[in-house]
């Protein structure tokens, strides 16, 4: 009789047990509480711990299945990269040394870096940043006040989600906090930004003579006068975005781009060029080809030099004098509103 009782005394103390087990496998997994302990659980060891949790969960909803591939990479004299994936996003989060040229081969940080093949122009960031975003992507670059490199973050869309100015400013707020907690944890003496501002709308078509942003000062009667040119996009010239662009088009059947500028500095300018010694593009530090002319400067707050460039696409007709002058006027004012020096233009 004895022996039952203690059975049963033992499974009655047993039983509460279970049950609060239960409950805490439960709330562990089916709570909003549970929900957000297992994503900031996962966050701290998700591609390095660089990803901030209020910032991401706007984007993930803090559900881990947001958050996929996460890889590490970064060897003796090479950039130091993480690439990871929130919520759709490819983030390239990279410490590139001043000096290192792009040699091409593999996914480094390098080849990760946008803009690629977004149908919207680069605007900057605002805020107080140096970046942009194209709705697409987005980029912000921290150069470190206490050594010769640059923490750089950018993110690529795969293009699962609907891309506004609503999401790219959330997916700013992402890249920069981000950015600011590399600079951190690598020891980069950098000054962020503020607030990241609304988004502007995307550029649209205007006539080719309008020009107040980045096109400004493009030579455009020339190619208006032979049929190639109708209309421009540009974007706001406001001397912060590490990368600028302009385009000159027309229409008949449909829009098609006839020339394309761009001006990229820093760690963008350097994911182009290549060293002089080696086959690749934009290693000198000025040439012309057929379609294509390109100039470089020295600006501050960089060793590596800025680039611009002018693409004539196959609805152009492309002239070297035409391209010469055009890419003079269009590389002497971003020089300007970036305070380089030293602009080096084919001949």
């Amino acid at each position: 009789m004895r022996v039952r009782w203690v059975r049963r005394a033992g499974l009655y103390g047993v039983l509460p047990l279970v049950v609060l087990a239960v409950a805490a496998f439960g709330w562990y997994r089916f709570s909003d509480t549970g929900r957000d302990h297992r994503y900031r659980a996962r966050l701290a060891d998700f591609c390095q711990g660089l990803i901030p949790e209020a910032e991401s969960a706007v984007l993930t909803g803090h559900d881990e299945g947001g958050l996929g591939h996460d890889f590490h990479d970064g060897g003796p004299g090479e950039p130091v990269l993480d690439d990871c994936e929130v919520a759709g996003l490819r983030l390239a989060i990279g410490d590139v040394a001043d000096r290192f040229t792009n040699t091409g081969g593999g996914a480094g940080v390098m080849t990760l870096l946008g803009p690629a093949g977004s149908d919207h122009l680069p605007v900057p960031l605002g805020g107080g940043w140096r970046g942009y975003t194209d709705l697409d992507s987005t980029g912000v670059v921290l150069p470190c006040g206490n050594r010769h490199s640059t923490v750089v973050v950018s993110a690529t869309s795969d293009g699962s989600h609907t891309t506004g100015q609503a999401r790219a400013r959330q997916v700013a707020r992402l890249v920069t906090a981000t950015a600011v907690r590399a600079a951190e944890r690598r020891h980069c003496e950098a000054k962020p930004g503020g607030e990241v501002p609304r988004v502007p709308g995307p550029a649209g078509e205007m006539p080719p003579e309008s020009a107040t942003g980045t096109c400004r000062g493009i030579p455009v009667q020339p190619v208006v006068d032979t049929g190639e040119v109708g209309w421009l996009k540009e974007t706001d010239a406001g001397g912060t975005a590490p990368v600028e662009r302009c385009e000159l088009g027309r229409t008949v059947a449909f829009s098609s781009v006839a020339y394309s500028f761009e001006a990229d500095y820093g760690v963008y300018a350097q994911r182009l060029r290549s060293r002089p010694d080696e086959e690749g593009d934009f290693g000198p530090p000025a040439g012309r080809e057929r379609a294509r002319a390109w100039a470089t400067a020295r600006c501050p707050g960089h060793t590596a030099r800025a680039l611009f460039l002018v693409d004539a696409t196959e609805y152009a007709d492309p002239k070297a004098g035409y391209l010469t002058s055009a890419l003079r006027a269009f590389a002497e004012r971003a020089a300007e509103r970036h305070g380089c020096t030293g602009l080096r233009l084919p001949r």
